[in-house]
């Protein structure tokens, strides 16, 4: 397990954007957090780092936005799902973010953990936990249920 802190949403945009530098294409990162814990500013310094152009907003109520990135990395496209009003594993499979992901794309699903058996098998999962200050997030990094990412290759990029 990896783990990293930020003390305001540029901070934790930025972890977005040196995050992002990890990524391939097929890869779901699974946000875990409360209302406010910094899923969505993660997602858009995620998207910047993708080269994504348009402005990224929580997907509440669309479910799953799509927004083209700068195709580095051979990533074309970034998904991003919430999955927080979805009642059940079967409602967020009719979503098929597992194989939206497939060819050239990530994913960034808040509130994945409704339903992470639909998501695929290469998840990166992130927990995002407040801190003692306004601002303070503790975010924590498992691998382990990713094919394309490590331990080794996650704190590469997150110490830059």
């Amino acid at each position: 397990m990896i783990t990293a802190s930020t003390s305001s949403v540029d901070e934790t945009r930025s972890l977005g954007e040196r995050l992002s530098a990890a990524l391939m294409p097929g890869v779901v990162l699974v946000l875990i957090g409360g209302l406010g814990a910094g899923k969505t500013a993660l997602a858009q310094g995620i998207g910047r780092g993708l080269g994504v152009r348009d402005r990224i907003t929580s997907p509440t109520f669309t479910m799953v936005a799509t927004y083209p990135t700068s195709g580095r990395g051979g990533i074309e496209v970034m998904l991003h799902a919430d999955l927080y009003r979805v009642d059940s594993g079967v409602e967020a499979d009719d979503l098929s973010i597992a194989e939206l992901v497939e060819e050239a794309a990530v994913a960034v699903v808040e509130w994945g953990d409704v339903a992470p058996d639909v998501l695929g098998d290469d998840r990166l999962v992130i927990r995002i936990d407040l801190g003692q200050g306004t601002d303070d997030r503790r975010f924590s990094f498992d691998c382990s249920a990713s094919r394309s990412l490590d331990d080794a290759a996650l704190l590469a990029v997150l110490a830059q």
